[in-house]
């Protein structure tokens, strides 16, 4: 493992760096011992939960607070602000993808409630689709960048990302929400809450139109979640999840050059609908032995039909009926003593797919693209932390996984938190890798599936420095290296699906927040990504070098919000079948959220996407949305 970022790619992300620091540093004298920004737990990356201060690894959390002040139309727009994460949505109907630190978007692990959703049936490989998730239905939102298999197993080769849903209140409460935008969207929720027992429950629904700010492209969301926290005796307690959703979309195909260039004019066609159940439990045997459990289970079914792509047969009308059942479960058990805390345990994982496709080479020659597919996962697996020092904190945990009929993987990670200065300065670092099991449709489809295919893998390194500046800021400076080998790719020489690249991955991810006063917030991040394919001259796709951007929050009045958002996205390679490959032209975009409380109970907003109508696009042919207002009201019940 190397770190050429080192030499390489540095020089030209140090000016930034200086900036940022620079500008906060100036700003106000250094920050005394203790002051700072509030810490919180995370639950996600670690089994073991700790503050966000003791991860050795890059976390970021997105709070209740902090989504309804953005008040963005959906999930992925949510994410565009979070370091290292590029998101790419080809307007509302399209195949929104997530690409970590320069990772393909199935590198990454999604969890909803700590419930894996991610969809091996698909033709992207594994990802899940992002536009399903109402932001009226989430709590908090944790992002945990680095290879993460030795927690999660399969997938966790560039991150995890864990949605995770409102909890119990001590008061029976209730708000709803309506809302309506230009482009004919709309949303509007409900949300109850309040105690049972010594716990509490939760209830959303929520339905959102997307309307079509890009020609063709069509969205619809309805989802319903619930959780329900029981502590029948003091020394255990428990949860209850369900989610489920109903979505439908229409899009012009991927790669056929969209509104702008796409020769057939007819749109893909979409629908699917989720469904999610666990629960998990904590017996707390005494002050140092923990017992946990959770089981869950996840219903996918989701059908699509695609008119294909002109000009030639390159992509002939297609289309897919899918099906998958992934059961879980898990046991182990905790044990905290001293400096030492430790948890082993095992899992266990089923899963069930089925597609019934075709491809439609001619009206009167349409092949069949169906398989059916399943696959046990054994895990066993081991954490551990130390607090050596005051200042040392080292943290390691391992895996192994045992799938039915292939081999065994085991993976690992390491690594340490070191506090200087009375905790104002943290130098952390880790090491760990990861793999992937082929997706059912890599291995399965008969067209261009390969039952030989390989694990993808990866293996990374992770330096961060975290600074405390002024009385309430903060700057954080991470470097990462990701190596991915055995990639799976279509060949078109073999029309099939083999192993072939490797990928390197190298970049700088800066954070910079500060809060001047109490009625004034300042937030800054940016990006640099440097990814080598090995062996070849090919530019992954839809990969910018350099993203960034800055949020403003001021407070001017006690019952008055204003947010204003800019983000910064270079030049990407793109590709279309009727262009070919291009270069997109980098572009800046400006958000504005306005709230008004104008009452105890009630609550106005008002959002404005896309503020200064900037132009430009994220897929080839696909335009972006241009300037669009939405108004909210809120009414609150109880409380």
């Amino acid at each position: 493992m190397r770190l050429s970022l080192l030499s390489t790619s540095v020089p030209r992300a140090v000016p930034l760096v200086a900036g940022l620091a620079a500008c906060l540093a100036t700003v106000a004298p250094t920050m005394p011992a203790g002051a700072g920004p509030a810490d919180e737990l995370v639950v996600t990356g670690t089994r073991l939960a700790a503050e966000e201060s003791k991860l050795p690894s890059a976390a970021t959390v997105i709070d209740r607070p902090e989504i309804e002040a953005r008040n963005d139309t959906g999930f992925a727009d949510l994410l565009r602000d979070v370091p290292g994460i590029q998101v790419v949505q080809p307007g509302a109907g399209g195949v929104t993808q997530l690409f970590m630190r320069g990772g393909e978007p199935n590198f990454t692990v999604v969890l909803l409630d700590g419930i894996r959703v991610n969809d091996p049936n698909n033709t992207r490989g594994g990802s899940f689709d992002l536009a399903s998730l109402n932001l009226a239905d989430i709590e908090r939102v944790e992002i945990v960048r680095g290879p993460q298999s030795s927690i999660y197993g399969s997938d966790g080769l560039a991150g995890v990302i864990n949605v995770i849903s409102p909890g119990g209140t001590p008061e029976l409460r209730a708000s709803v929400e309506a809302e309506a935008g230009g482009d004919d969207f709309g949303r509007a929720s409900l949300r109850v809450s309040g105690p049972v027992g010594a716990g509490g429950f939760s209830l959303q629904a929520t339905t959102r139109d997307d309307g079509e700010a890009v020609p063709g492209s069509t969205y619809d969301a309805d989802t319903v979640s619930a959780r329900l926290r029981l502590a029948p005796a003091g020394a255990i307690s428990g949860n209850l999840y369900l989610r489920y959703a109903d979505t439908a979309g229409t899009s012009f195909p991927d790669q056929s050059g969209g509104p702008e260039y796409a020769v057939w004019r007819e749109l893909d066609q979409r629908s699917a609908e989720d469904f999610s159940a666990g629960g998990d439990f904590r017996w707390t045997v005494s002050d140092v032995l923990a017992v946990e459990g959770l089981v869950s289970r996840y219903d996918r079914s989701d059908e699509y039909d695609s008119p294909g792509i002109a000009p030639g047969d390159q992509v002939p009308p297609n289309g897919a009926d899918n099906d998958l059942t992934r059961d879980n479960a898990a046991l182990r058990v905790t044990a905290a003593q001293g400096a030492w805390t430790a948890t082993a345990g095992v899992d266990w994982q089923r899963e069930d797919g089925r597609s019934e496709g075709y491809v439609a080479f001619a009206p009167d020659f349409i092949l069949p693209n169906s398989f059916q597919l399943d696959r046990d996962i054994l895990g066993v697996f081991a954490e551990a932390r130390l607090q050596a020092t005051g200042a040392l904190l080292l943290q390691g945990s391992v895996r192994h996984d045992e799938p039915d009929e292939e081999s065994g993987e085991t993976t690992g990670r390491l690594g340490a938190v070191v506090s200087l200065n009375d905790g104002r300065t943290r130098v952390r670092a880790n090491v760990g890798t990861g793999f992937k099991l082929p997706s059912f449709f890599a291995l399965g489809s008969p067209l261009v599936g390969e039952p030989n295919l390989k694990p993808e893998k990866s293996e990374s390194l992770e330096l961060g420095l975290i600074q405390s500046v002024a009385a309430t800021g903060e700057v954080s400076v991470t470097l990462f290296d990701n190596e991915y080998e055995d990639l799976i790719d279509f060949d078109p020489d073999t029309f099939r699906n083999v192993n072939r690249d490797e990928v390197d991955t190298q970049g700088i991810e800066v954070a910079a927040a500060w809060a001047p006063a109490a009625a004034l917030a300042l937030r800054a991040h940016a990006t640099y990504t440097d990814i080598d394919v090995k062996g070849s001259d090919r530019v992954l796709l839809q990969r910018p070098d350099w993203r960034g951007g800055a949020a403003l929050r001021w407070l001017p009045a006690d019952d008055w919000s204003v947010d204003l958002d800019w983000l910064y996205v270079g030049d990407t390679v793109d590709n279309s079948i009727p262009t070919g490959q291009l270069t997109l032209d980098d572009y800046h975009r400006v958000d504005l959220a306005v709230a008004w409380q104008l009452l105890p109970a009630l609550r106005l907003s008002l959002a404005v996407d896309n503020l200064l109508d900037a132009s430009y696009e994220e897929s080839v042919g696909f335009p972006a949305a241009g300037i669009r207002p939405r108004l909210a009201v809120r009414y609150d019940f109880g409380g």
